[in-house]
């Protein structure tokens, strides 16, 4: 197992703010996992993925943090029937592999700028579609940090949201495949096209900031109908392809990030009586 110590949290998220990691852990394989039980019980111990829709403080984080990316035998057709994929797997990664494959409905993932572990954290979602709505079955970190499997019926799931109560995080997922869909040969690159032109792909962000107050009512709206768009706090600034994602221009804190997200906070609050509820997490 790969052990980093001292090592710059700019380079475990994709925003790229975050001052130093005292350690971070790298498993390979479930007996890896067990292996450093004793660190994921503890209570401040951080698992991380690619790093997406997380930021660090300035000051860094000082306590353990156990990164996914290096699971091995990440990515598998099992059968015809599922597809299995590792925790830190792209979503990106996990959609061109279905495509190359010919299976439809796994299209939407190409959208969105995280791991799987994450995804399925958070019920995340693009193009109408979300993460959960294909699970069948995935392997999760219980409380005590003992490996279970458990079905997707176990699990209470809504808009951005997943009841995380008895689990600590997920390690894999077994993907059902809808055979009764169509698959579409061109789908994956509408929706390629479609996000380069709505989301700043080549730029240091972490994907969307605020959670949307409702289904038809997106928290990107709310900042462009508000005169926002073009607010900055030193070098991190609003996407101008993407109001709900900050930029940072490569000199940007996370200083900069918590005042920006607040001066939005309160400015919504006050023209709309909206309270935009935060996606990211800072720690």
């Amino acid at each position: 197992m790969k052990i980093l110590k001292n090592v710059s949290l700019k380079k475990y998220n994709t925003i790229k703010i975050g001052g130093p990691a005292s350690i971070i852990y790298f498993p390979e394989n479930h007996s890896e996992i067990k292996s450093i039980k004793n660190i994921l019980k503890k209570r401040k111990t951080l698992i991380l993925g690619n790093g997406s829709n997380i930021a660090f403080k300035d000051i860094g984080y000082k306590n353990d943090l156990v990164c996914f990316k290096k699971l091995k035998n990440s990515l598998s057709l099992i059968g015809t029937n599922n597809i299995y994929a590792s925790a830190g797997v792209s979503c990106a990664k996990l959609a061109k592999f279905a495509h190359r494959h010919s299976i439809p409905g796994f299209e939407f993932l190409y959208g969105i700028p995280g791991t799987v572990g994450g995804a399925l954290r958070m019920n995340a979602g693009a193009f109408g579609s979300e993460i959960w709505d294909i699970v069948q079955y995935v392997t999760i970190l219980d409380k005590k940090f003992d490996l279970i499997k458990l079905e997707r019926s176990k699990f209470n799931f809504s808009y951005r949201r997943v009841d995380m109560k008895g689990i600590s995080a997920f390690v894999d997922v077994f993907f059902k495949i809808n055979k009764n869909r169509k698959f579409q040969r061109s789908l994956l690159d509408e929706f390629s096209v479609k996000r380069k032109k709505t989301q700043p792909i080549n730029q240091w962000s972490s994907g969307c900031i605020f959670k949307n107050p409702k289904k038809d009512i997106s928290a990107s709206a709310l900042i462009d109908n508000s005169n926002l768009s073009e607010t900055r706090v030193g070098g991190i600034y609003i996407s101008n392809k993407h109001c709900n994602y900050f930029i940072n221009d490569g000199t940007g804190s996370c200083n900069n990030l918590e005042k920006l997200i607040k001066i939005i906070q309160l400015d919504i609050h006050k023209q709309h009586s909206i309270r935009l509820e935060k996606e990211i997490c800072i720690y």
